[in-house]
């Protein structure tokens, strides 16, 4: 109980710091959560280079309250892909959640499926390796995002940045904030959701 209280007092303390008061999160929330980011995206990475980003539900069960997502990042100059994770939302108070990415065993299996979501059927998560934990918090309806955090693991950006990320429900847009190492320069990238019929 003390870790608890200890990690949301951390996390309210880095949410403070970026002038966000996060607000009530509900069951419903996560699931909405869950439900809109489902798609695809495009983003513009730097001056030469754009990505497009994919979540496709995967493993999805009446009965599970956690939700699962396959995750694919593509360079779209050279068409290769340059992020494969599967992702995981967990519930974890009334104000949180947590997005939990886990590496793929065999990675080459899974390039170019999330087009098909059953493929995934025939798995279960026995293909996982390690795993990144983001917690996000409602800031206000519609809107979700993460503290500052370092990772080490994302192939998309060099060792030693600081990401954040916030998603925006409202306008269907996934912001990823890039804080350089060693600097207080920011690098954004503004993942934009493609229309669908």
């Amino acid at each position: 109980m003390k870790r608890l209280f200890l990690f949301l007092t951390i996390a309210l303390l880095a949410f403070n710091a970026i002038g966000q008061n996060p607000k009530q999160c509900t069951e419903n929330d996560i699931k909405q959560f869950y439900r809109t980011i489902q798609g695809d995206y495009t983003g513009q990475l730097n001056d030469s280079t754009t990505l497009s980003l994919h979540f496709t539900p995967i493993w999805e069960r009446e009965d599970d309250r956690f939700h699962w997502l396959y995750m694919e990042v593509v360079n779209n100059s050279t068409k290769s892909v340059v992020e494969q994770k599967i992702v995981e939302i967990v519930p974890i108070s009334n104000i949180s959640f947590n997005v939990l990415t886990y590496e793929i065993k065999s990675p080459e299996t899974f390039v170019g499926k999330w087009s098909n979501r059953n493929f995934f059927d025939g798995f279960n998560t026995n293909i996982l390796k390690g795993k990144s934990k983001f917690t996000f918090l409602k800031t206000k309806d519609f809107e979700y995002q993460t503290g500052w955090n370092r990772r080490k693991n994302l192939e998309c950006f060099p060792s030693g940045e600081r990401i954040h990320f916030k998603f925006v429900q409202e306008d269907e847009r996934f912001y990823v904030k890039r804080l350089l190492p060693r600097s207080s320069d920011f690098a954004g990238i503004v993942f934009l959701k493609a229309l669908t019929d």
